[in-house]
């Protein structure tokens, strides 16, 4: 960490990961931060991914990164929505305001249960459920529902599991051997037709459509970009509000964009 040459006053916007980071890394360069999340707690979507029982490291990820912001002359605005970020005065203004899902445009979707609405306990599944999206966060659900003791089946539109470039080999390699010896149902090169109150209609890559019973659905579907502001001269987005990655990629984005300022 190298002390800034200039001492400015910076807004962070939006209290996740990448805006945790960011701050930590301009307040020990010696800038006056502020951030502001518009929700009572801080971590962000981070706070439903480390929710699984196994995720306990990521957990304490969250717990490391509340505590060291303490160790700083941080100003912390929780509850604090921004709208109009030249109403702040900062010299320089970090955008981290994540992602949003991505949202299927089939009929019944809202009988679907968003996946951060069930890593967030606020919806209760069935003994069957059927998730839509076998990425890491569904394939992750999927486990932990199996680790329950229900029953999880995964339909996924791509050739495999966790196709996501620079997520860690192990972890995506037991996934897919967990759910092969344990026969957990994987629908792979399928995508989702309808959302019915009883299962869902996919259609296969040979274009055959079929149903498959659940009590359940969640749907983890991806994200796409939610940034408050587009980047200017002082304005800089960070995280998923950029492009959306993984846990790496957002803190390594925070820490280049502010070592810069």
């Amino acid at each position: 960490i190298k002390p800034a040459k200039k001492i400015k006053k910076v807004a962070v916007i939006g209290g996740g990961i990448g805006g945790m980071e960011s701050a930590l890394v301009l307040a020990k360069r010696g800038h006056k931060v502020t951030l502001f999340e518009k929700s009572g707690e801080l971590g962000g979507v981070f706070i439903a991914a480390a929710a699984p029982s196994f995720k306990e490291k990521d957990k304490a990820l969250i717990a490391w990164y509340k505590r060291e912001l303490t160790k700083y002359p941080i100003e912390v605005n929780l509850n604090a929505e921004v709208t109009d970020i030249a109403s702040l005065g900062a010299d320089e203004v970090i955008i981290a305001t994540g992602s949003t899902p991505n949202r299927i445009p089939v009929p019944g979707i809202d009988k679907g249960i968003q996946a951060i609405d069930f890593l967030l306990g606020k919806a209760d599944v069935g003994e069957n459920v059927t998730i839509i999206g076998g990425g890491l966060t569904g394939c992750e659900i999927a486990y932990e529902l199996y680790l329950q003791g229900k029953k999880p089946t995964i339909v996924e539109m791509m050739d495999d599991l966790v196709v996501t470039p620079g997520i860690c080999l192990a972890n995506t390699s037991f996934l897919r051997d967990f759910f092969s010896a344990n026969k957990v149902p994987v629908h792979l090169e399928t995508k989702l037709a309808e959302v019915h109150d009883d299962g869902v209609t996919v259609v296969n890559k040979d274009g055959k459509s079929f149903k498959i019973d659940a009590d359940s659905v969640i749907l983890s579907t991806g994200y796409r970009p939610a940034p408050l502001a587009a980047k200017a001269k002082n304005v800089h987005v960070i995280g998923d509000a950029a492009k959306v990655g993984n846990l790496r990629s957002v803190i390594w984005g925070a820490w280049d964009v502010c070592m810069k300022i």
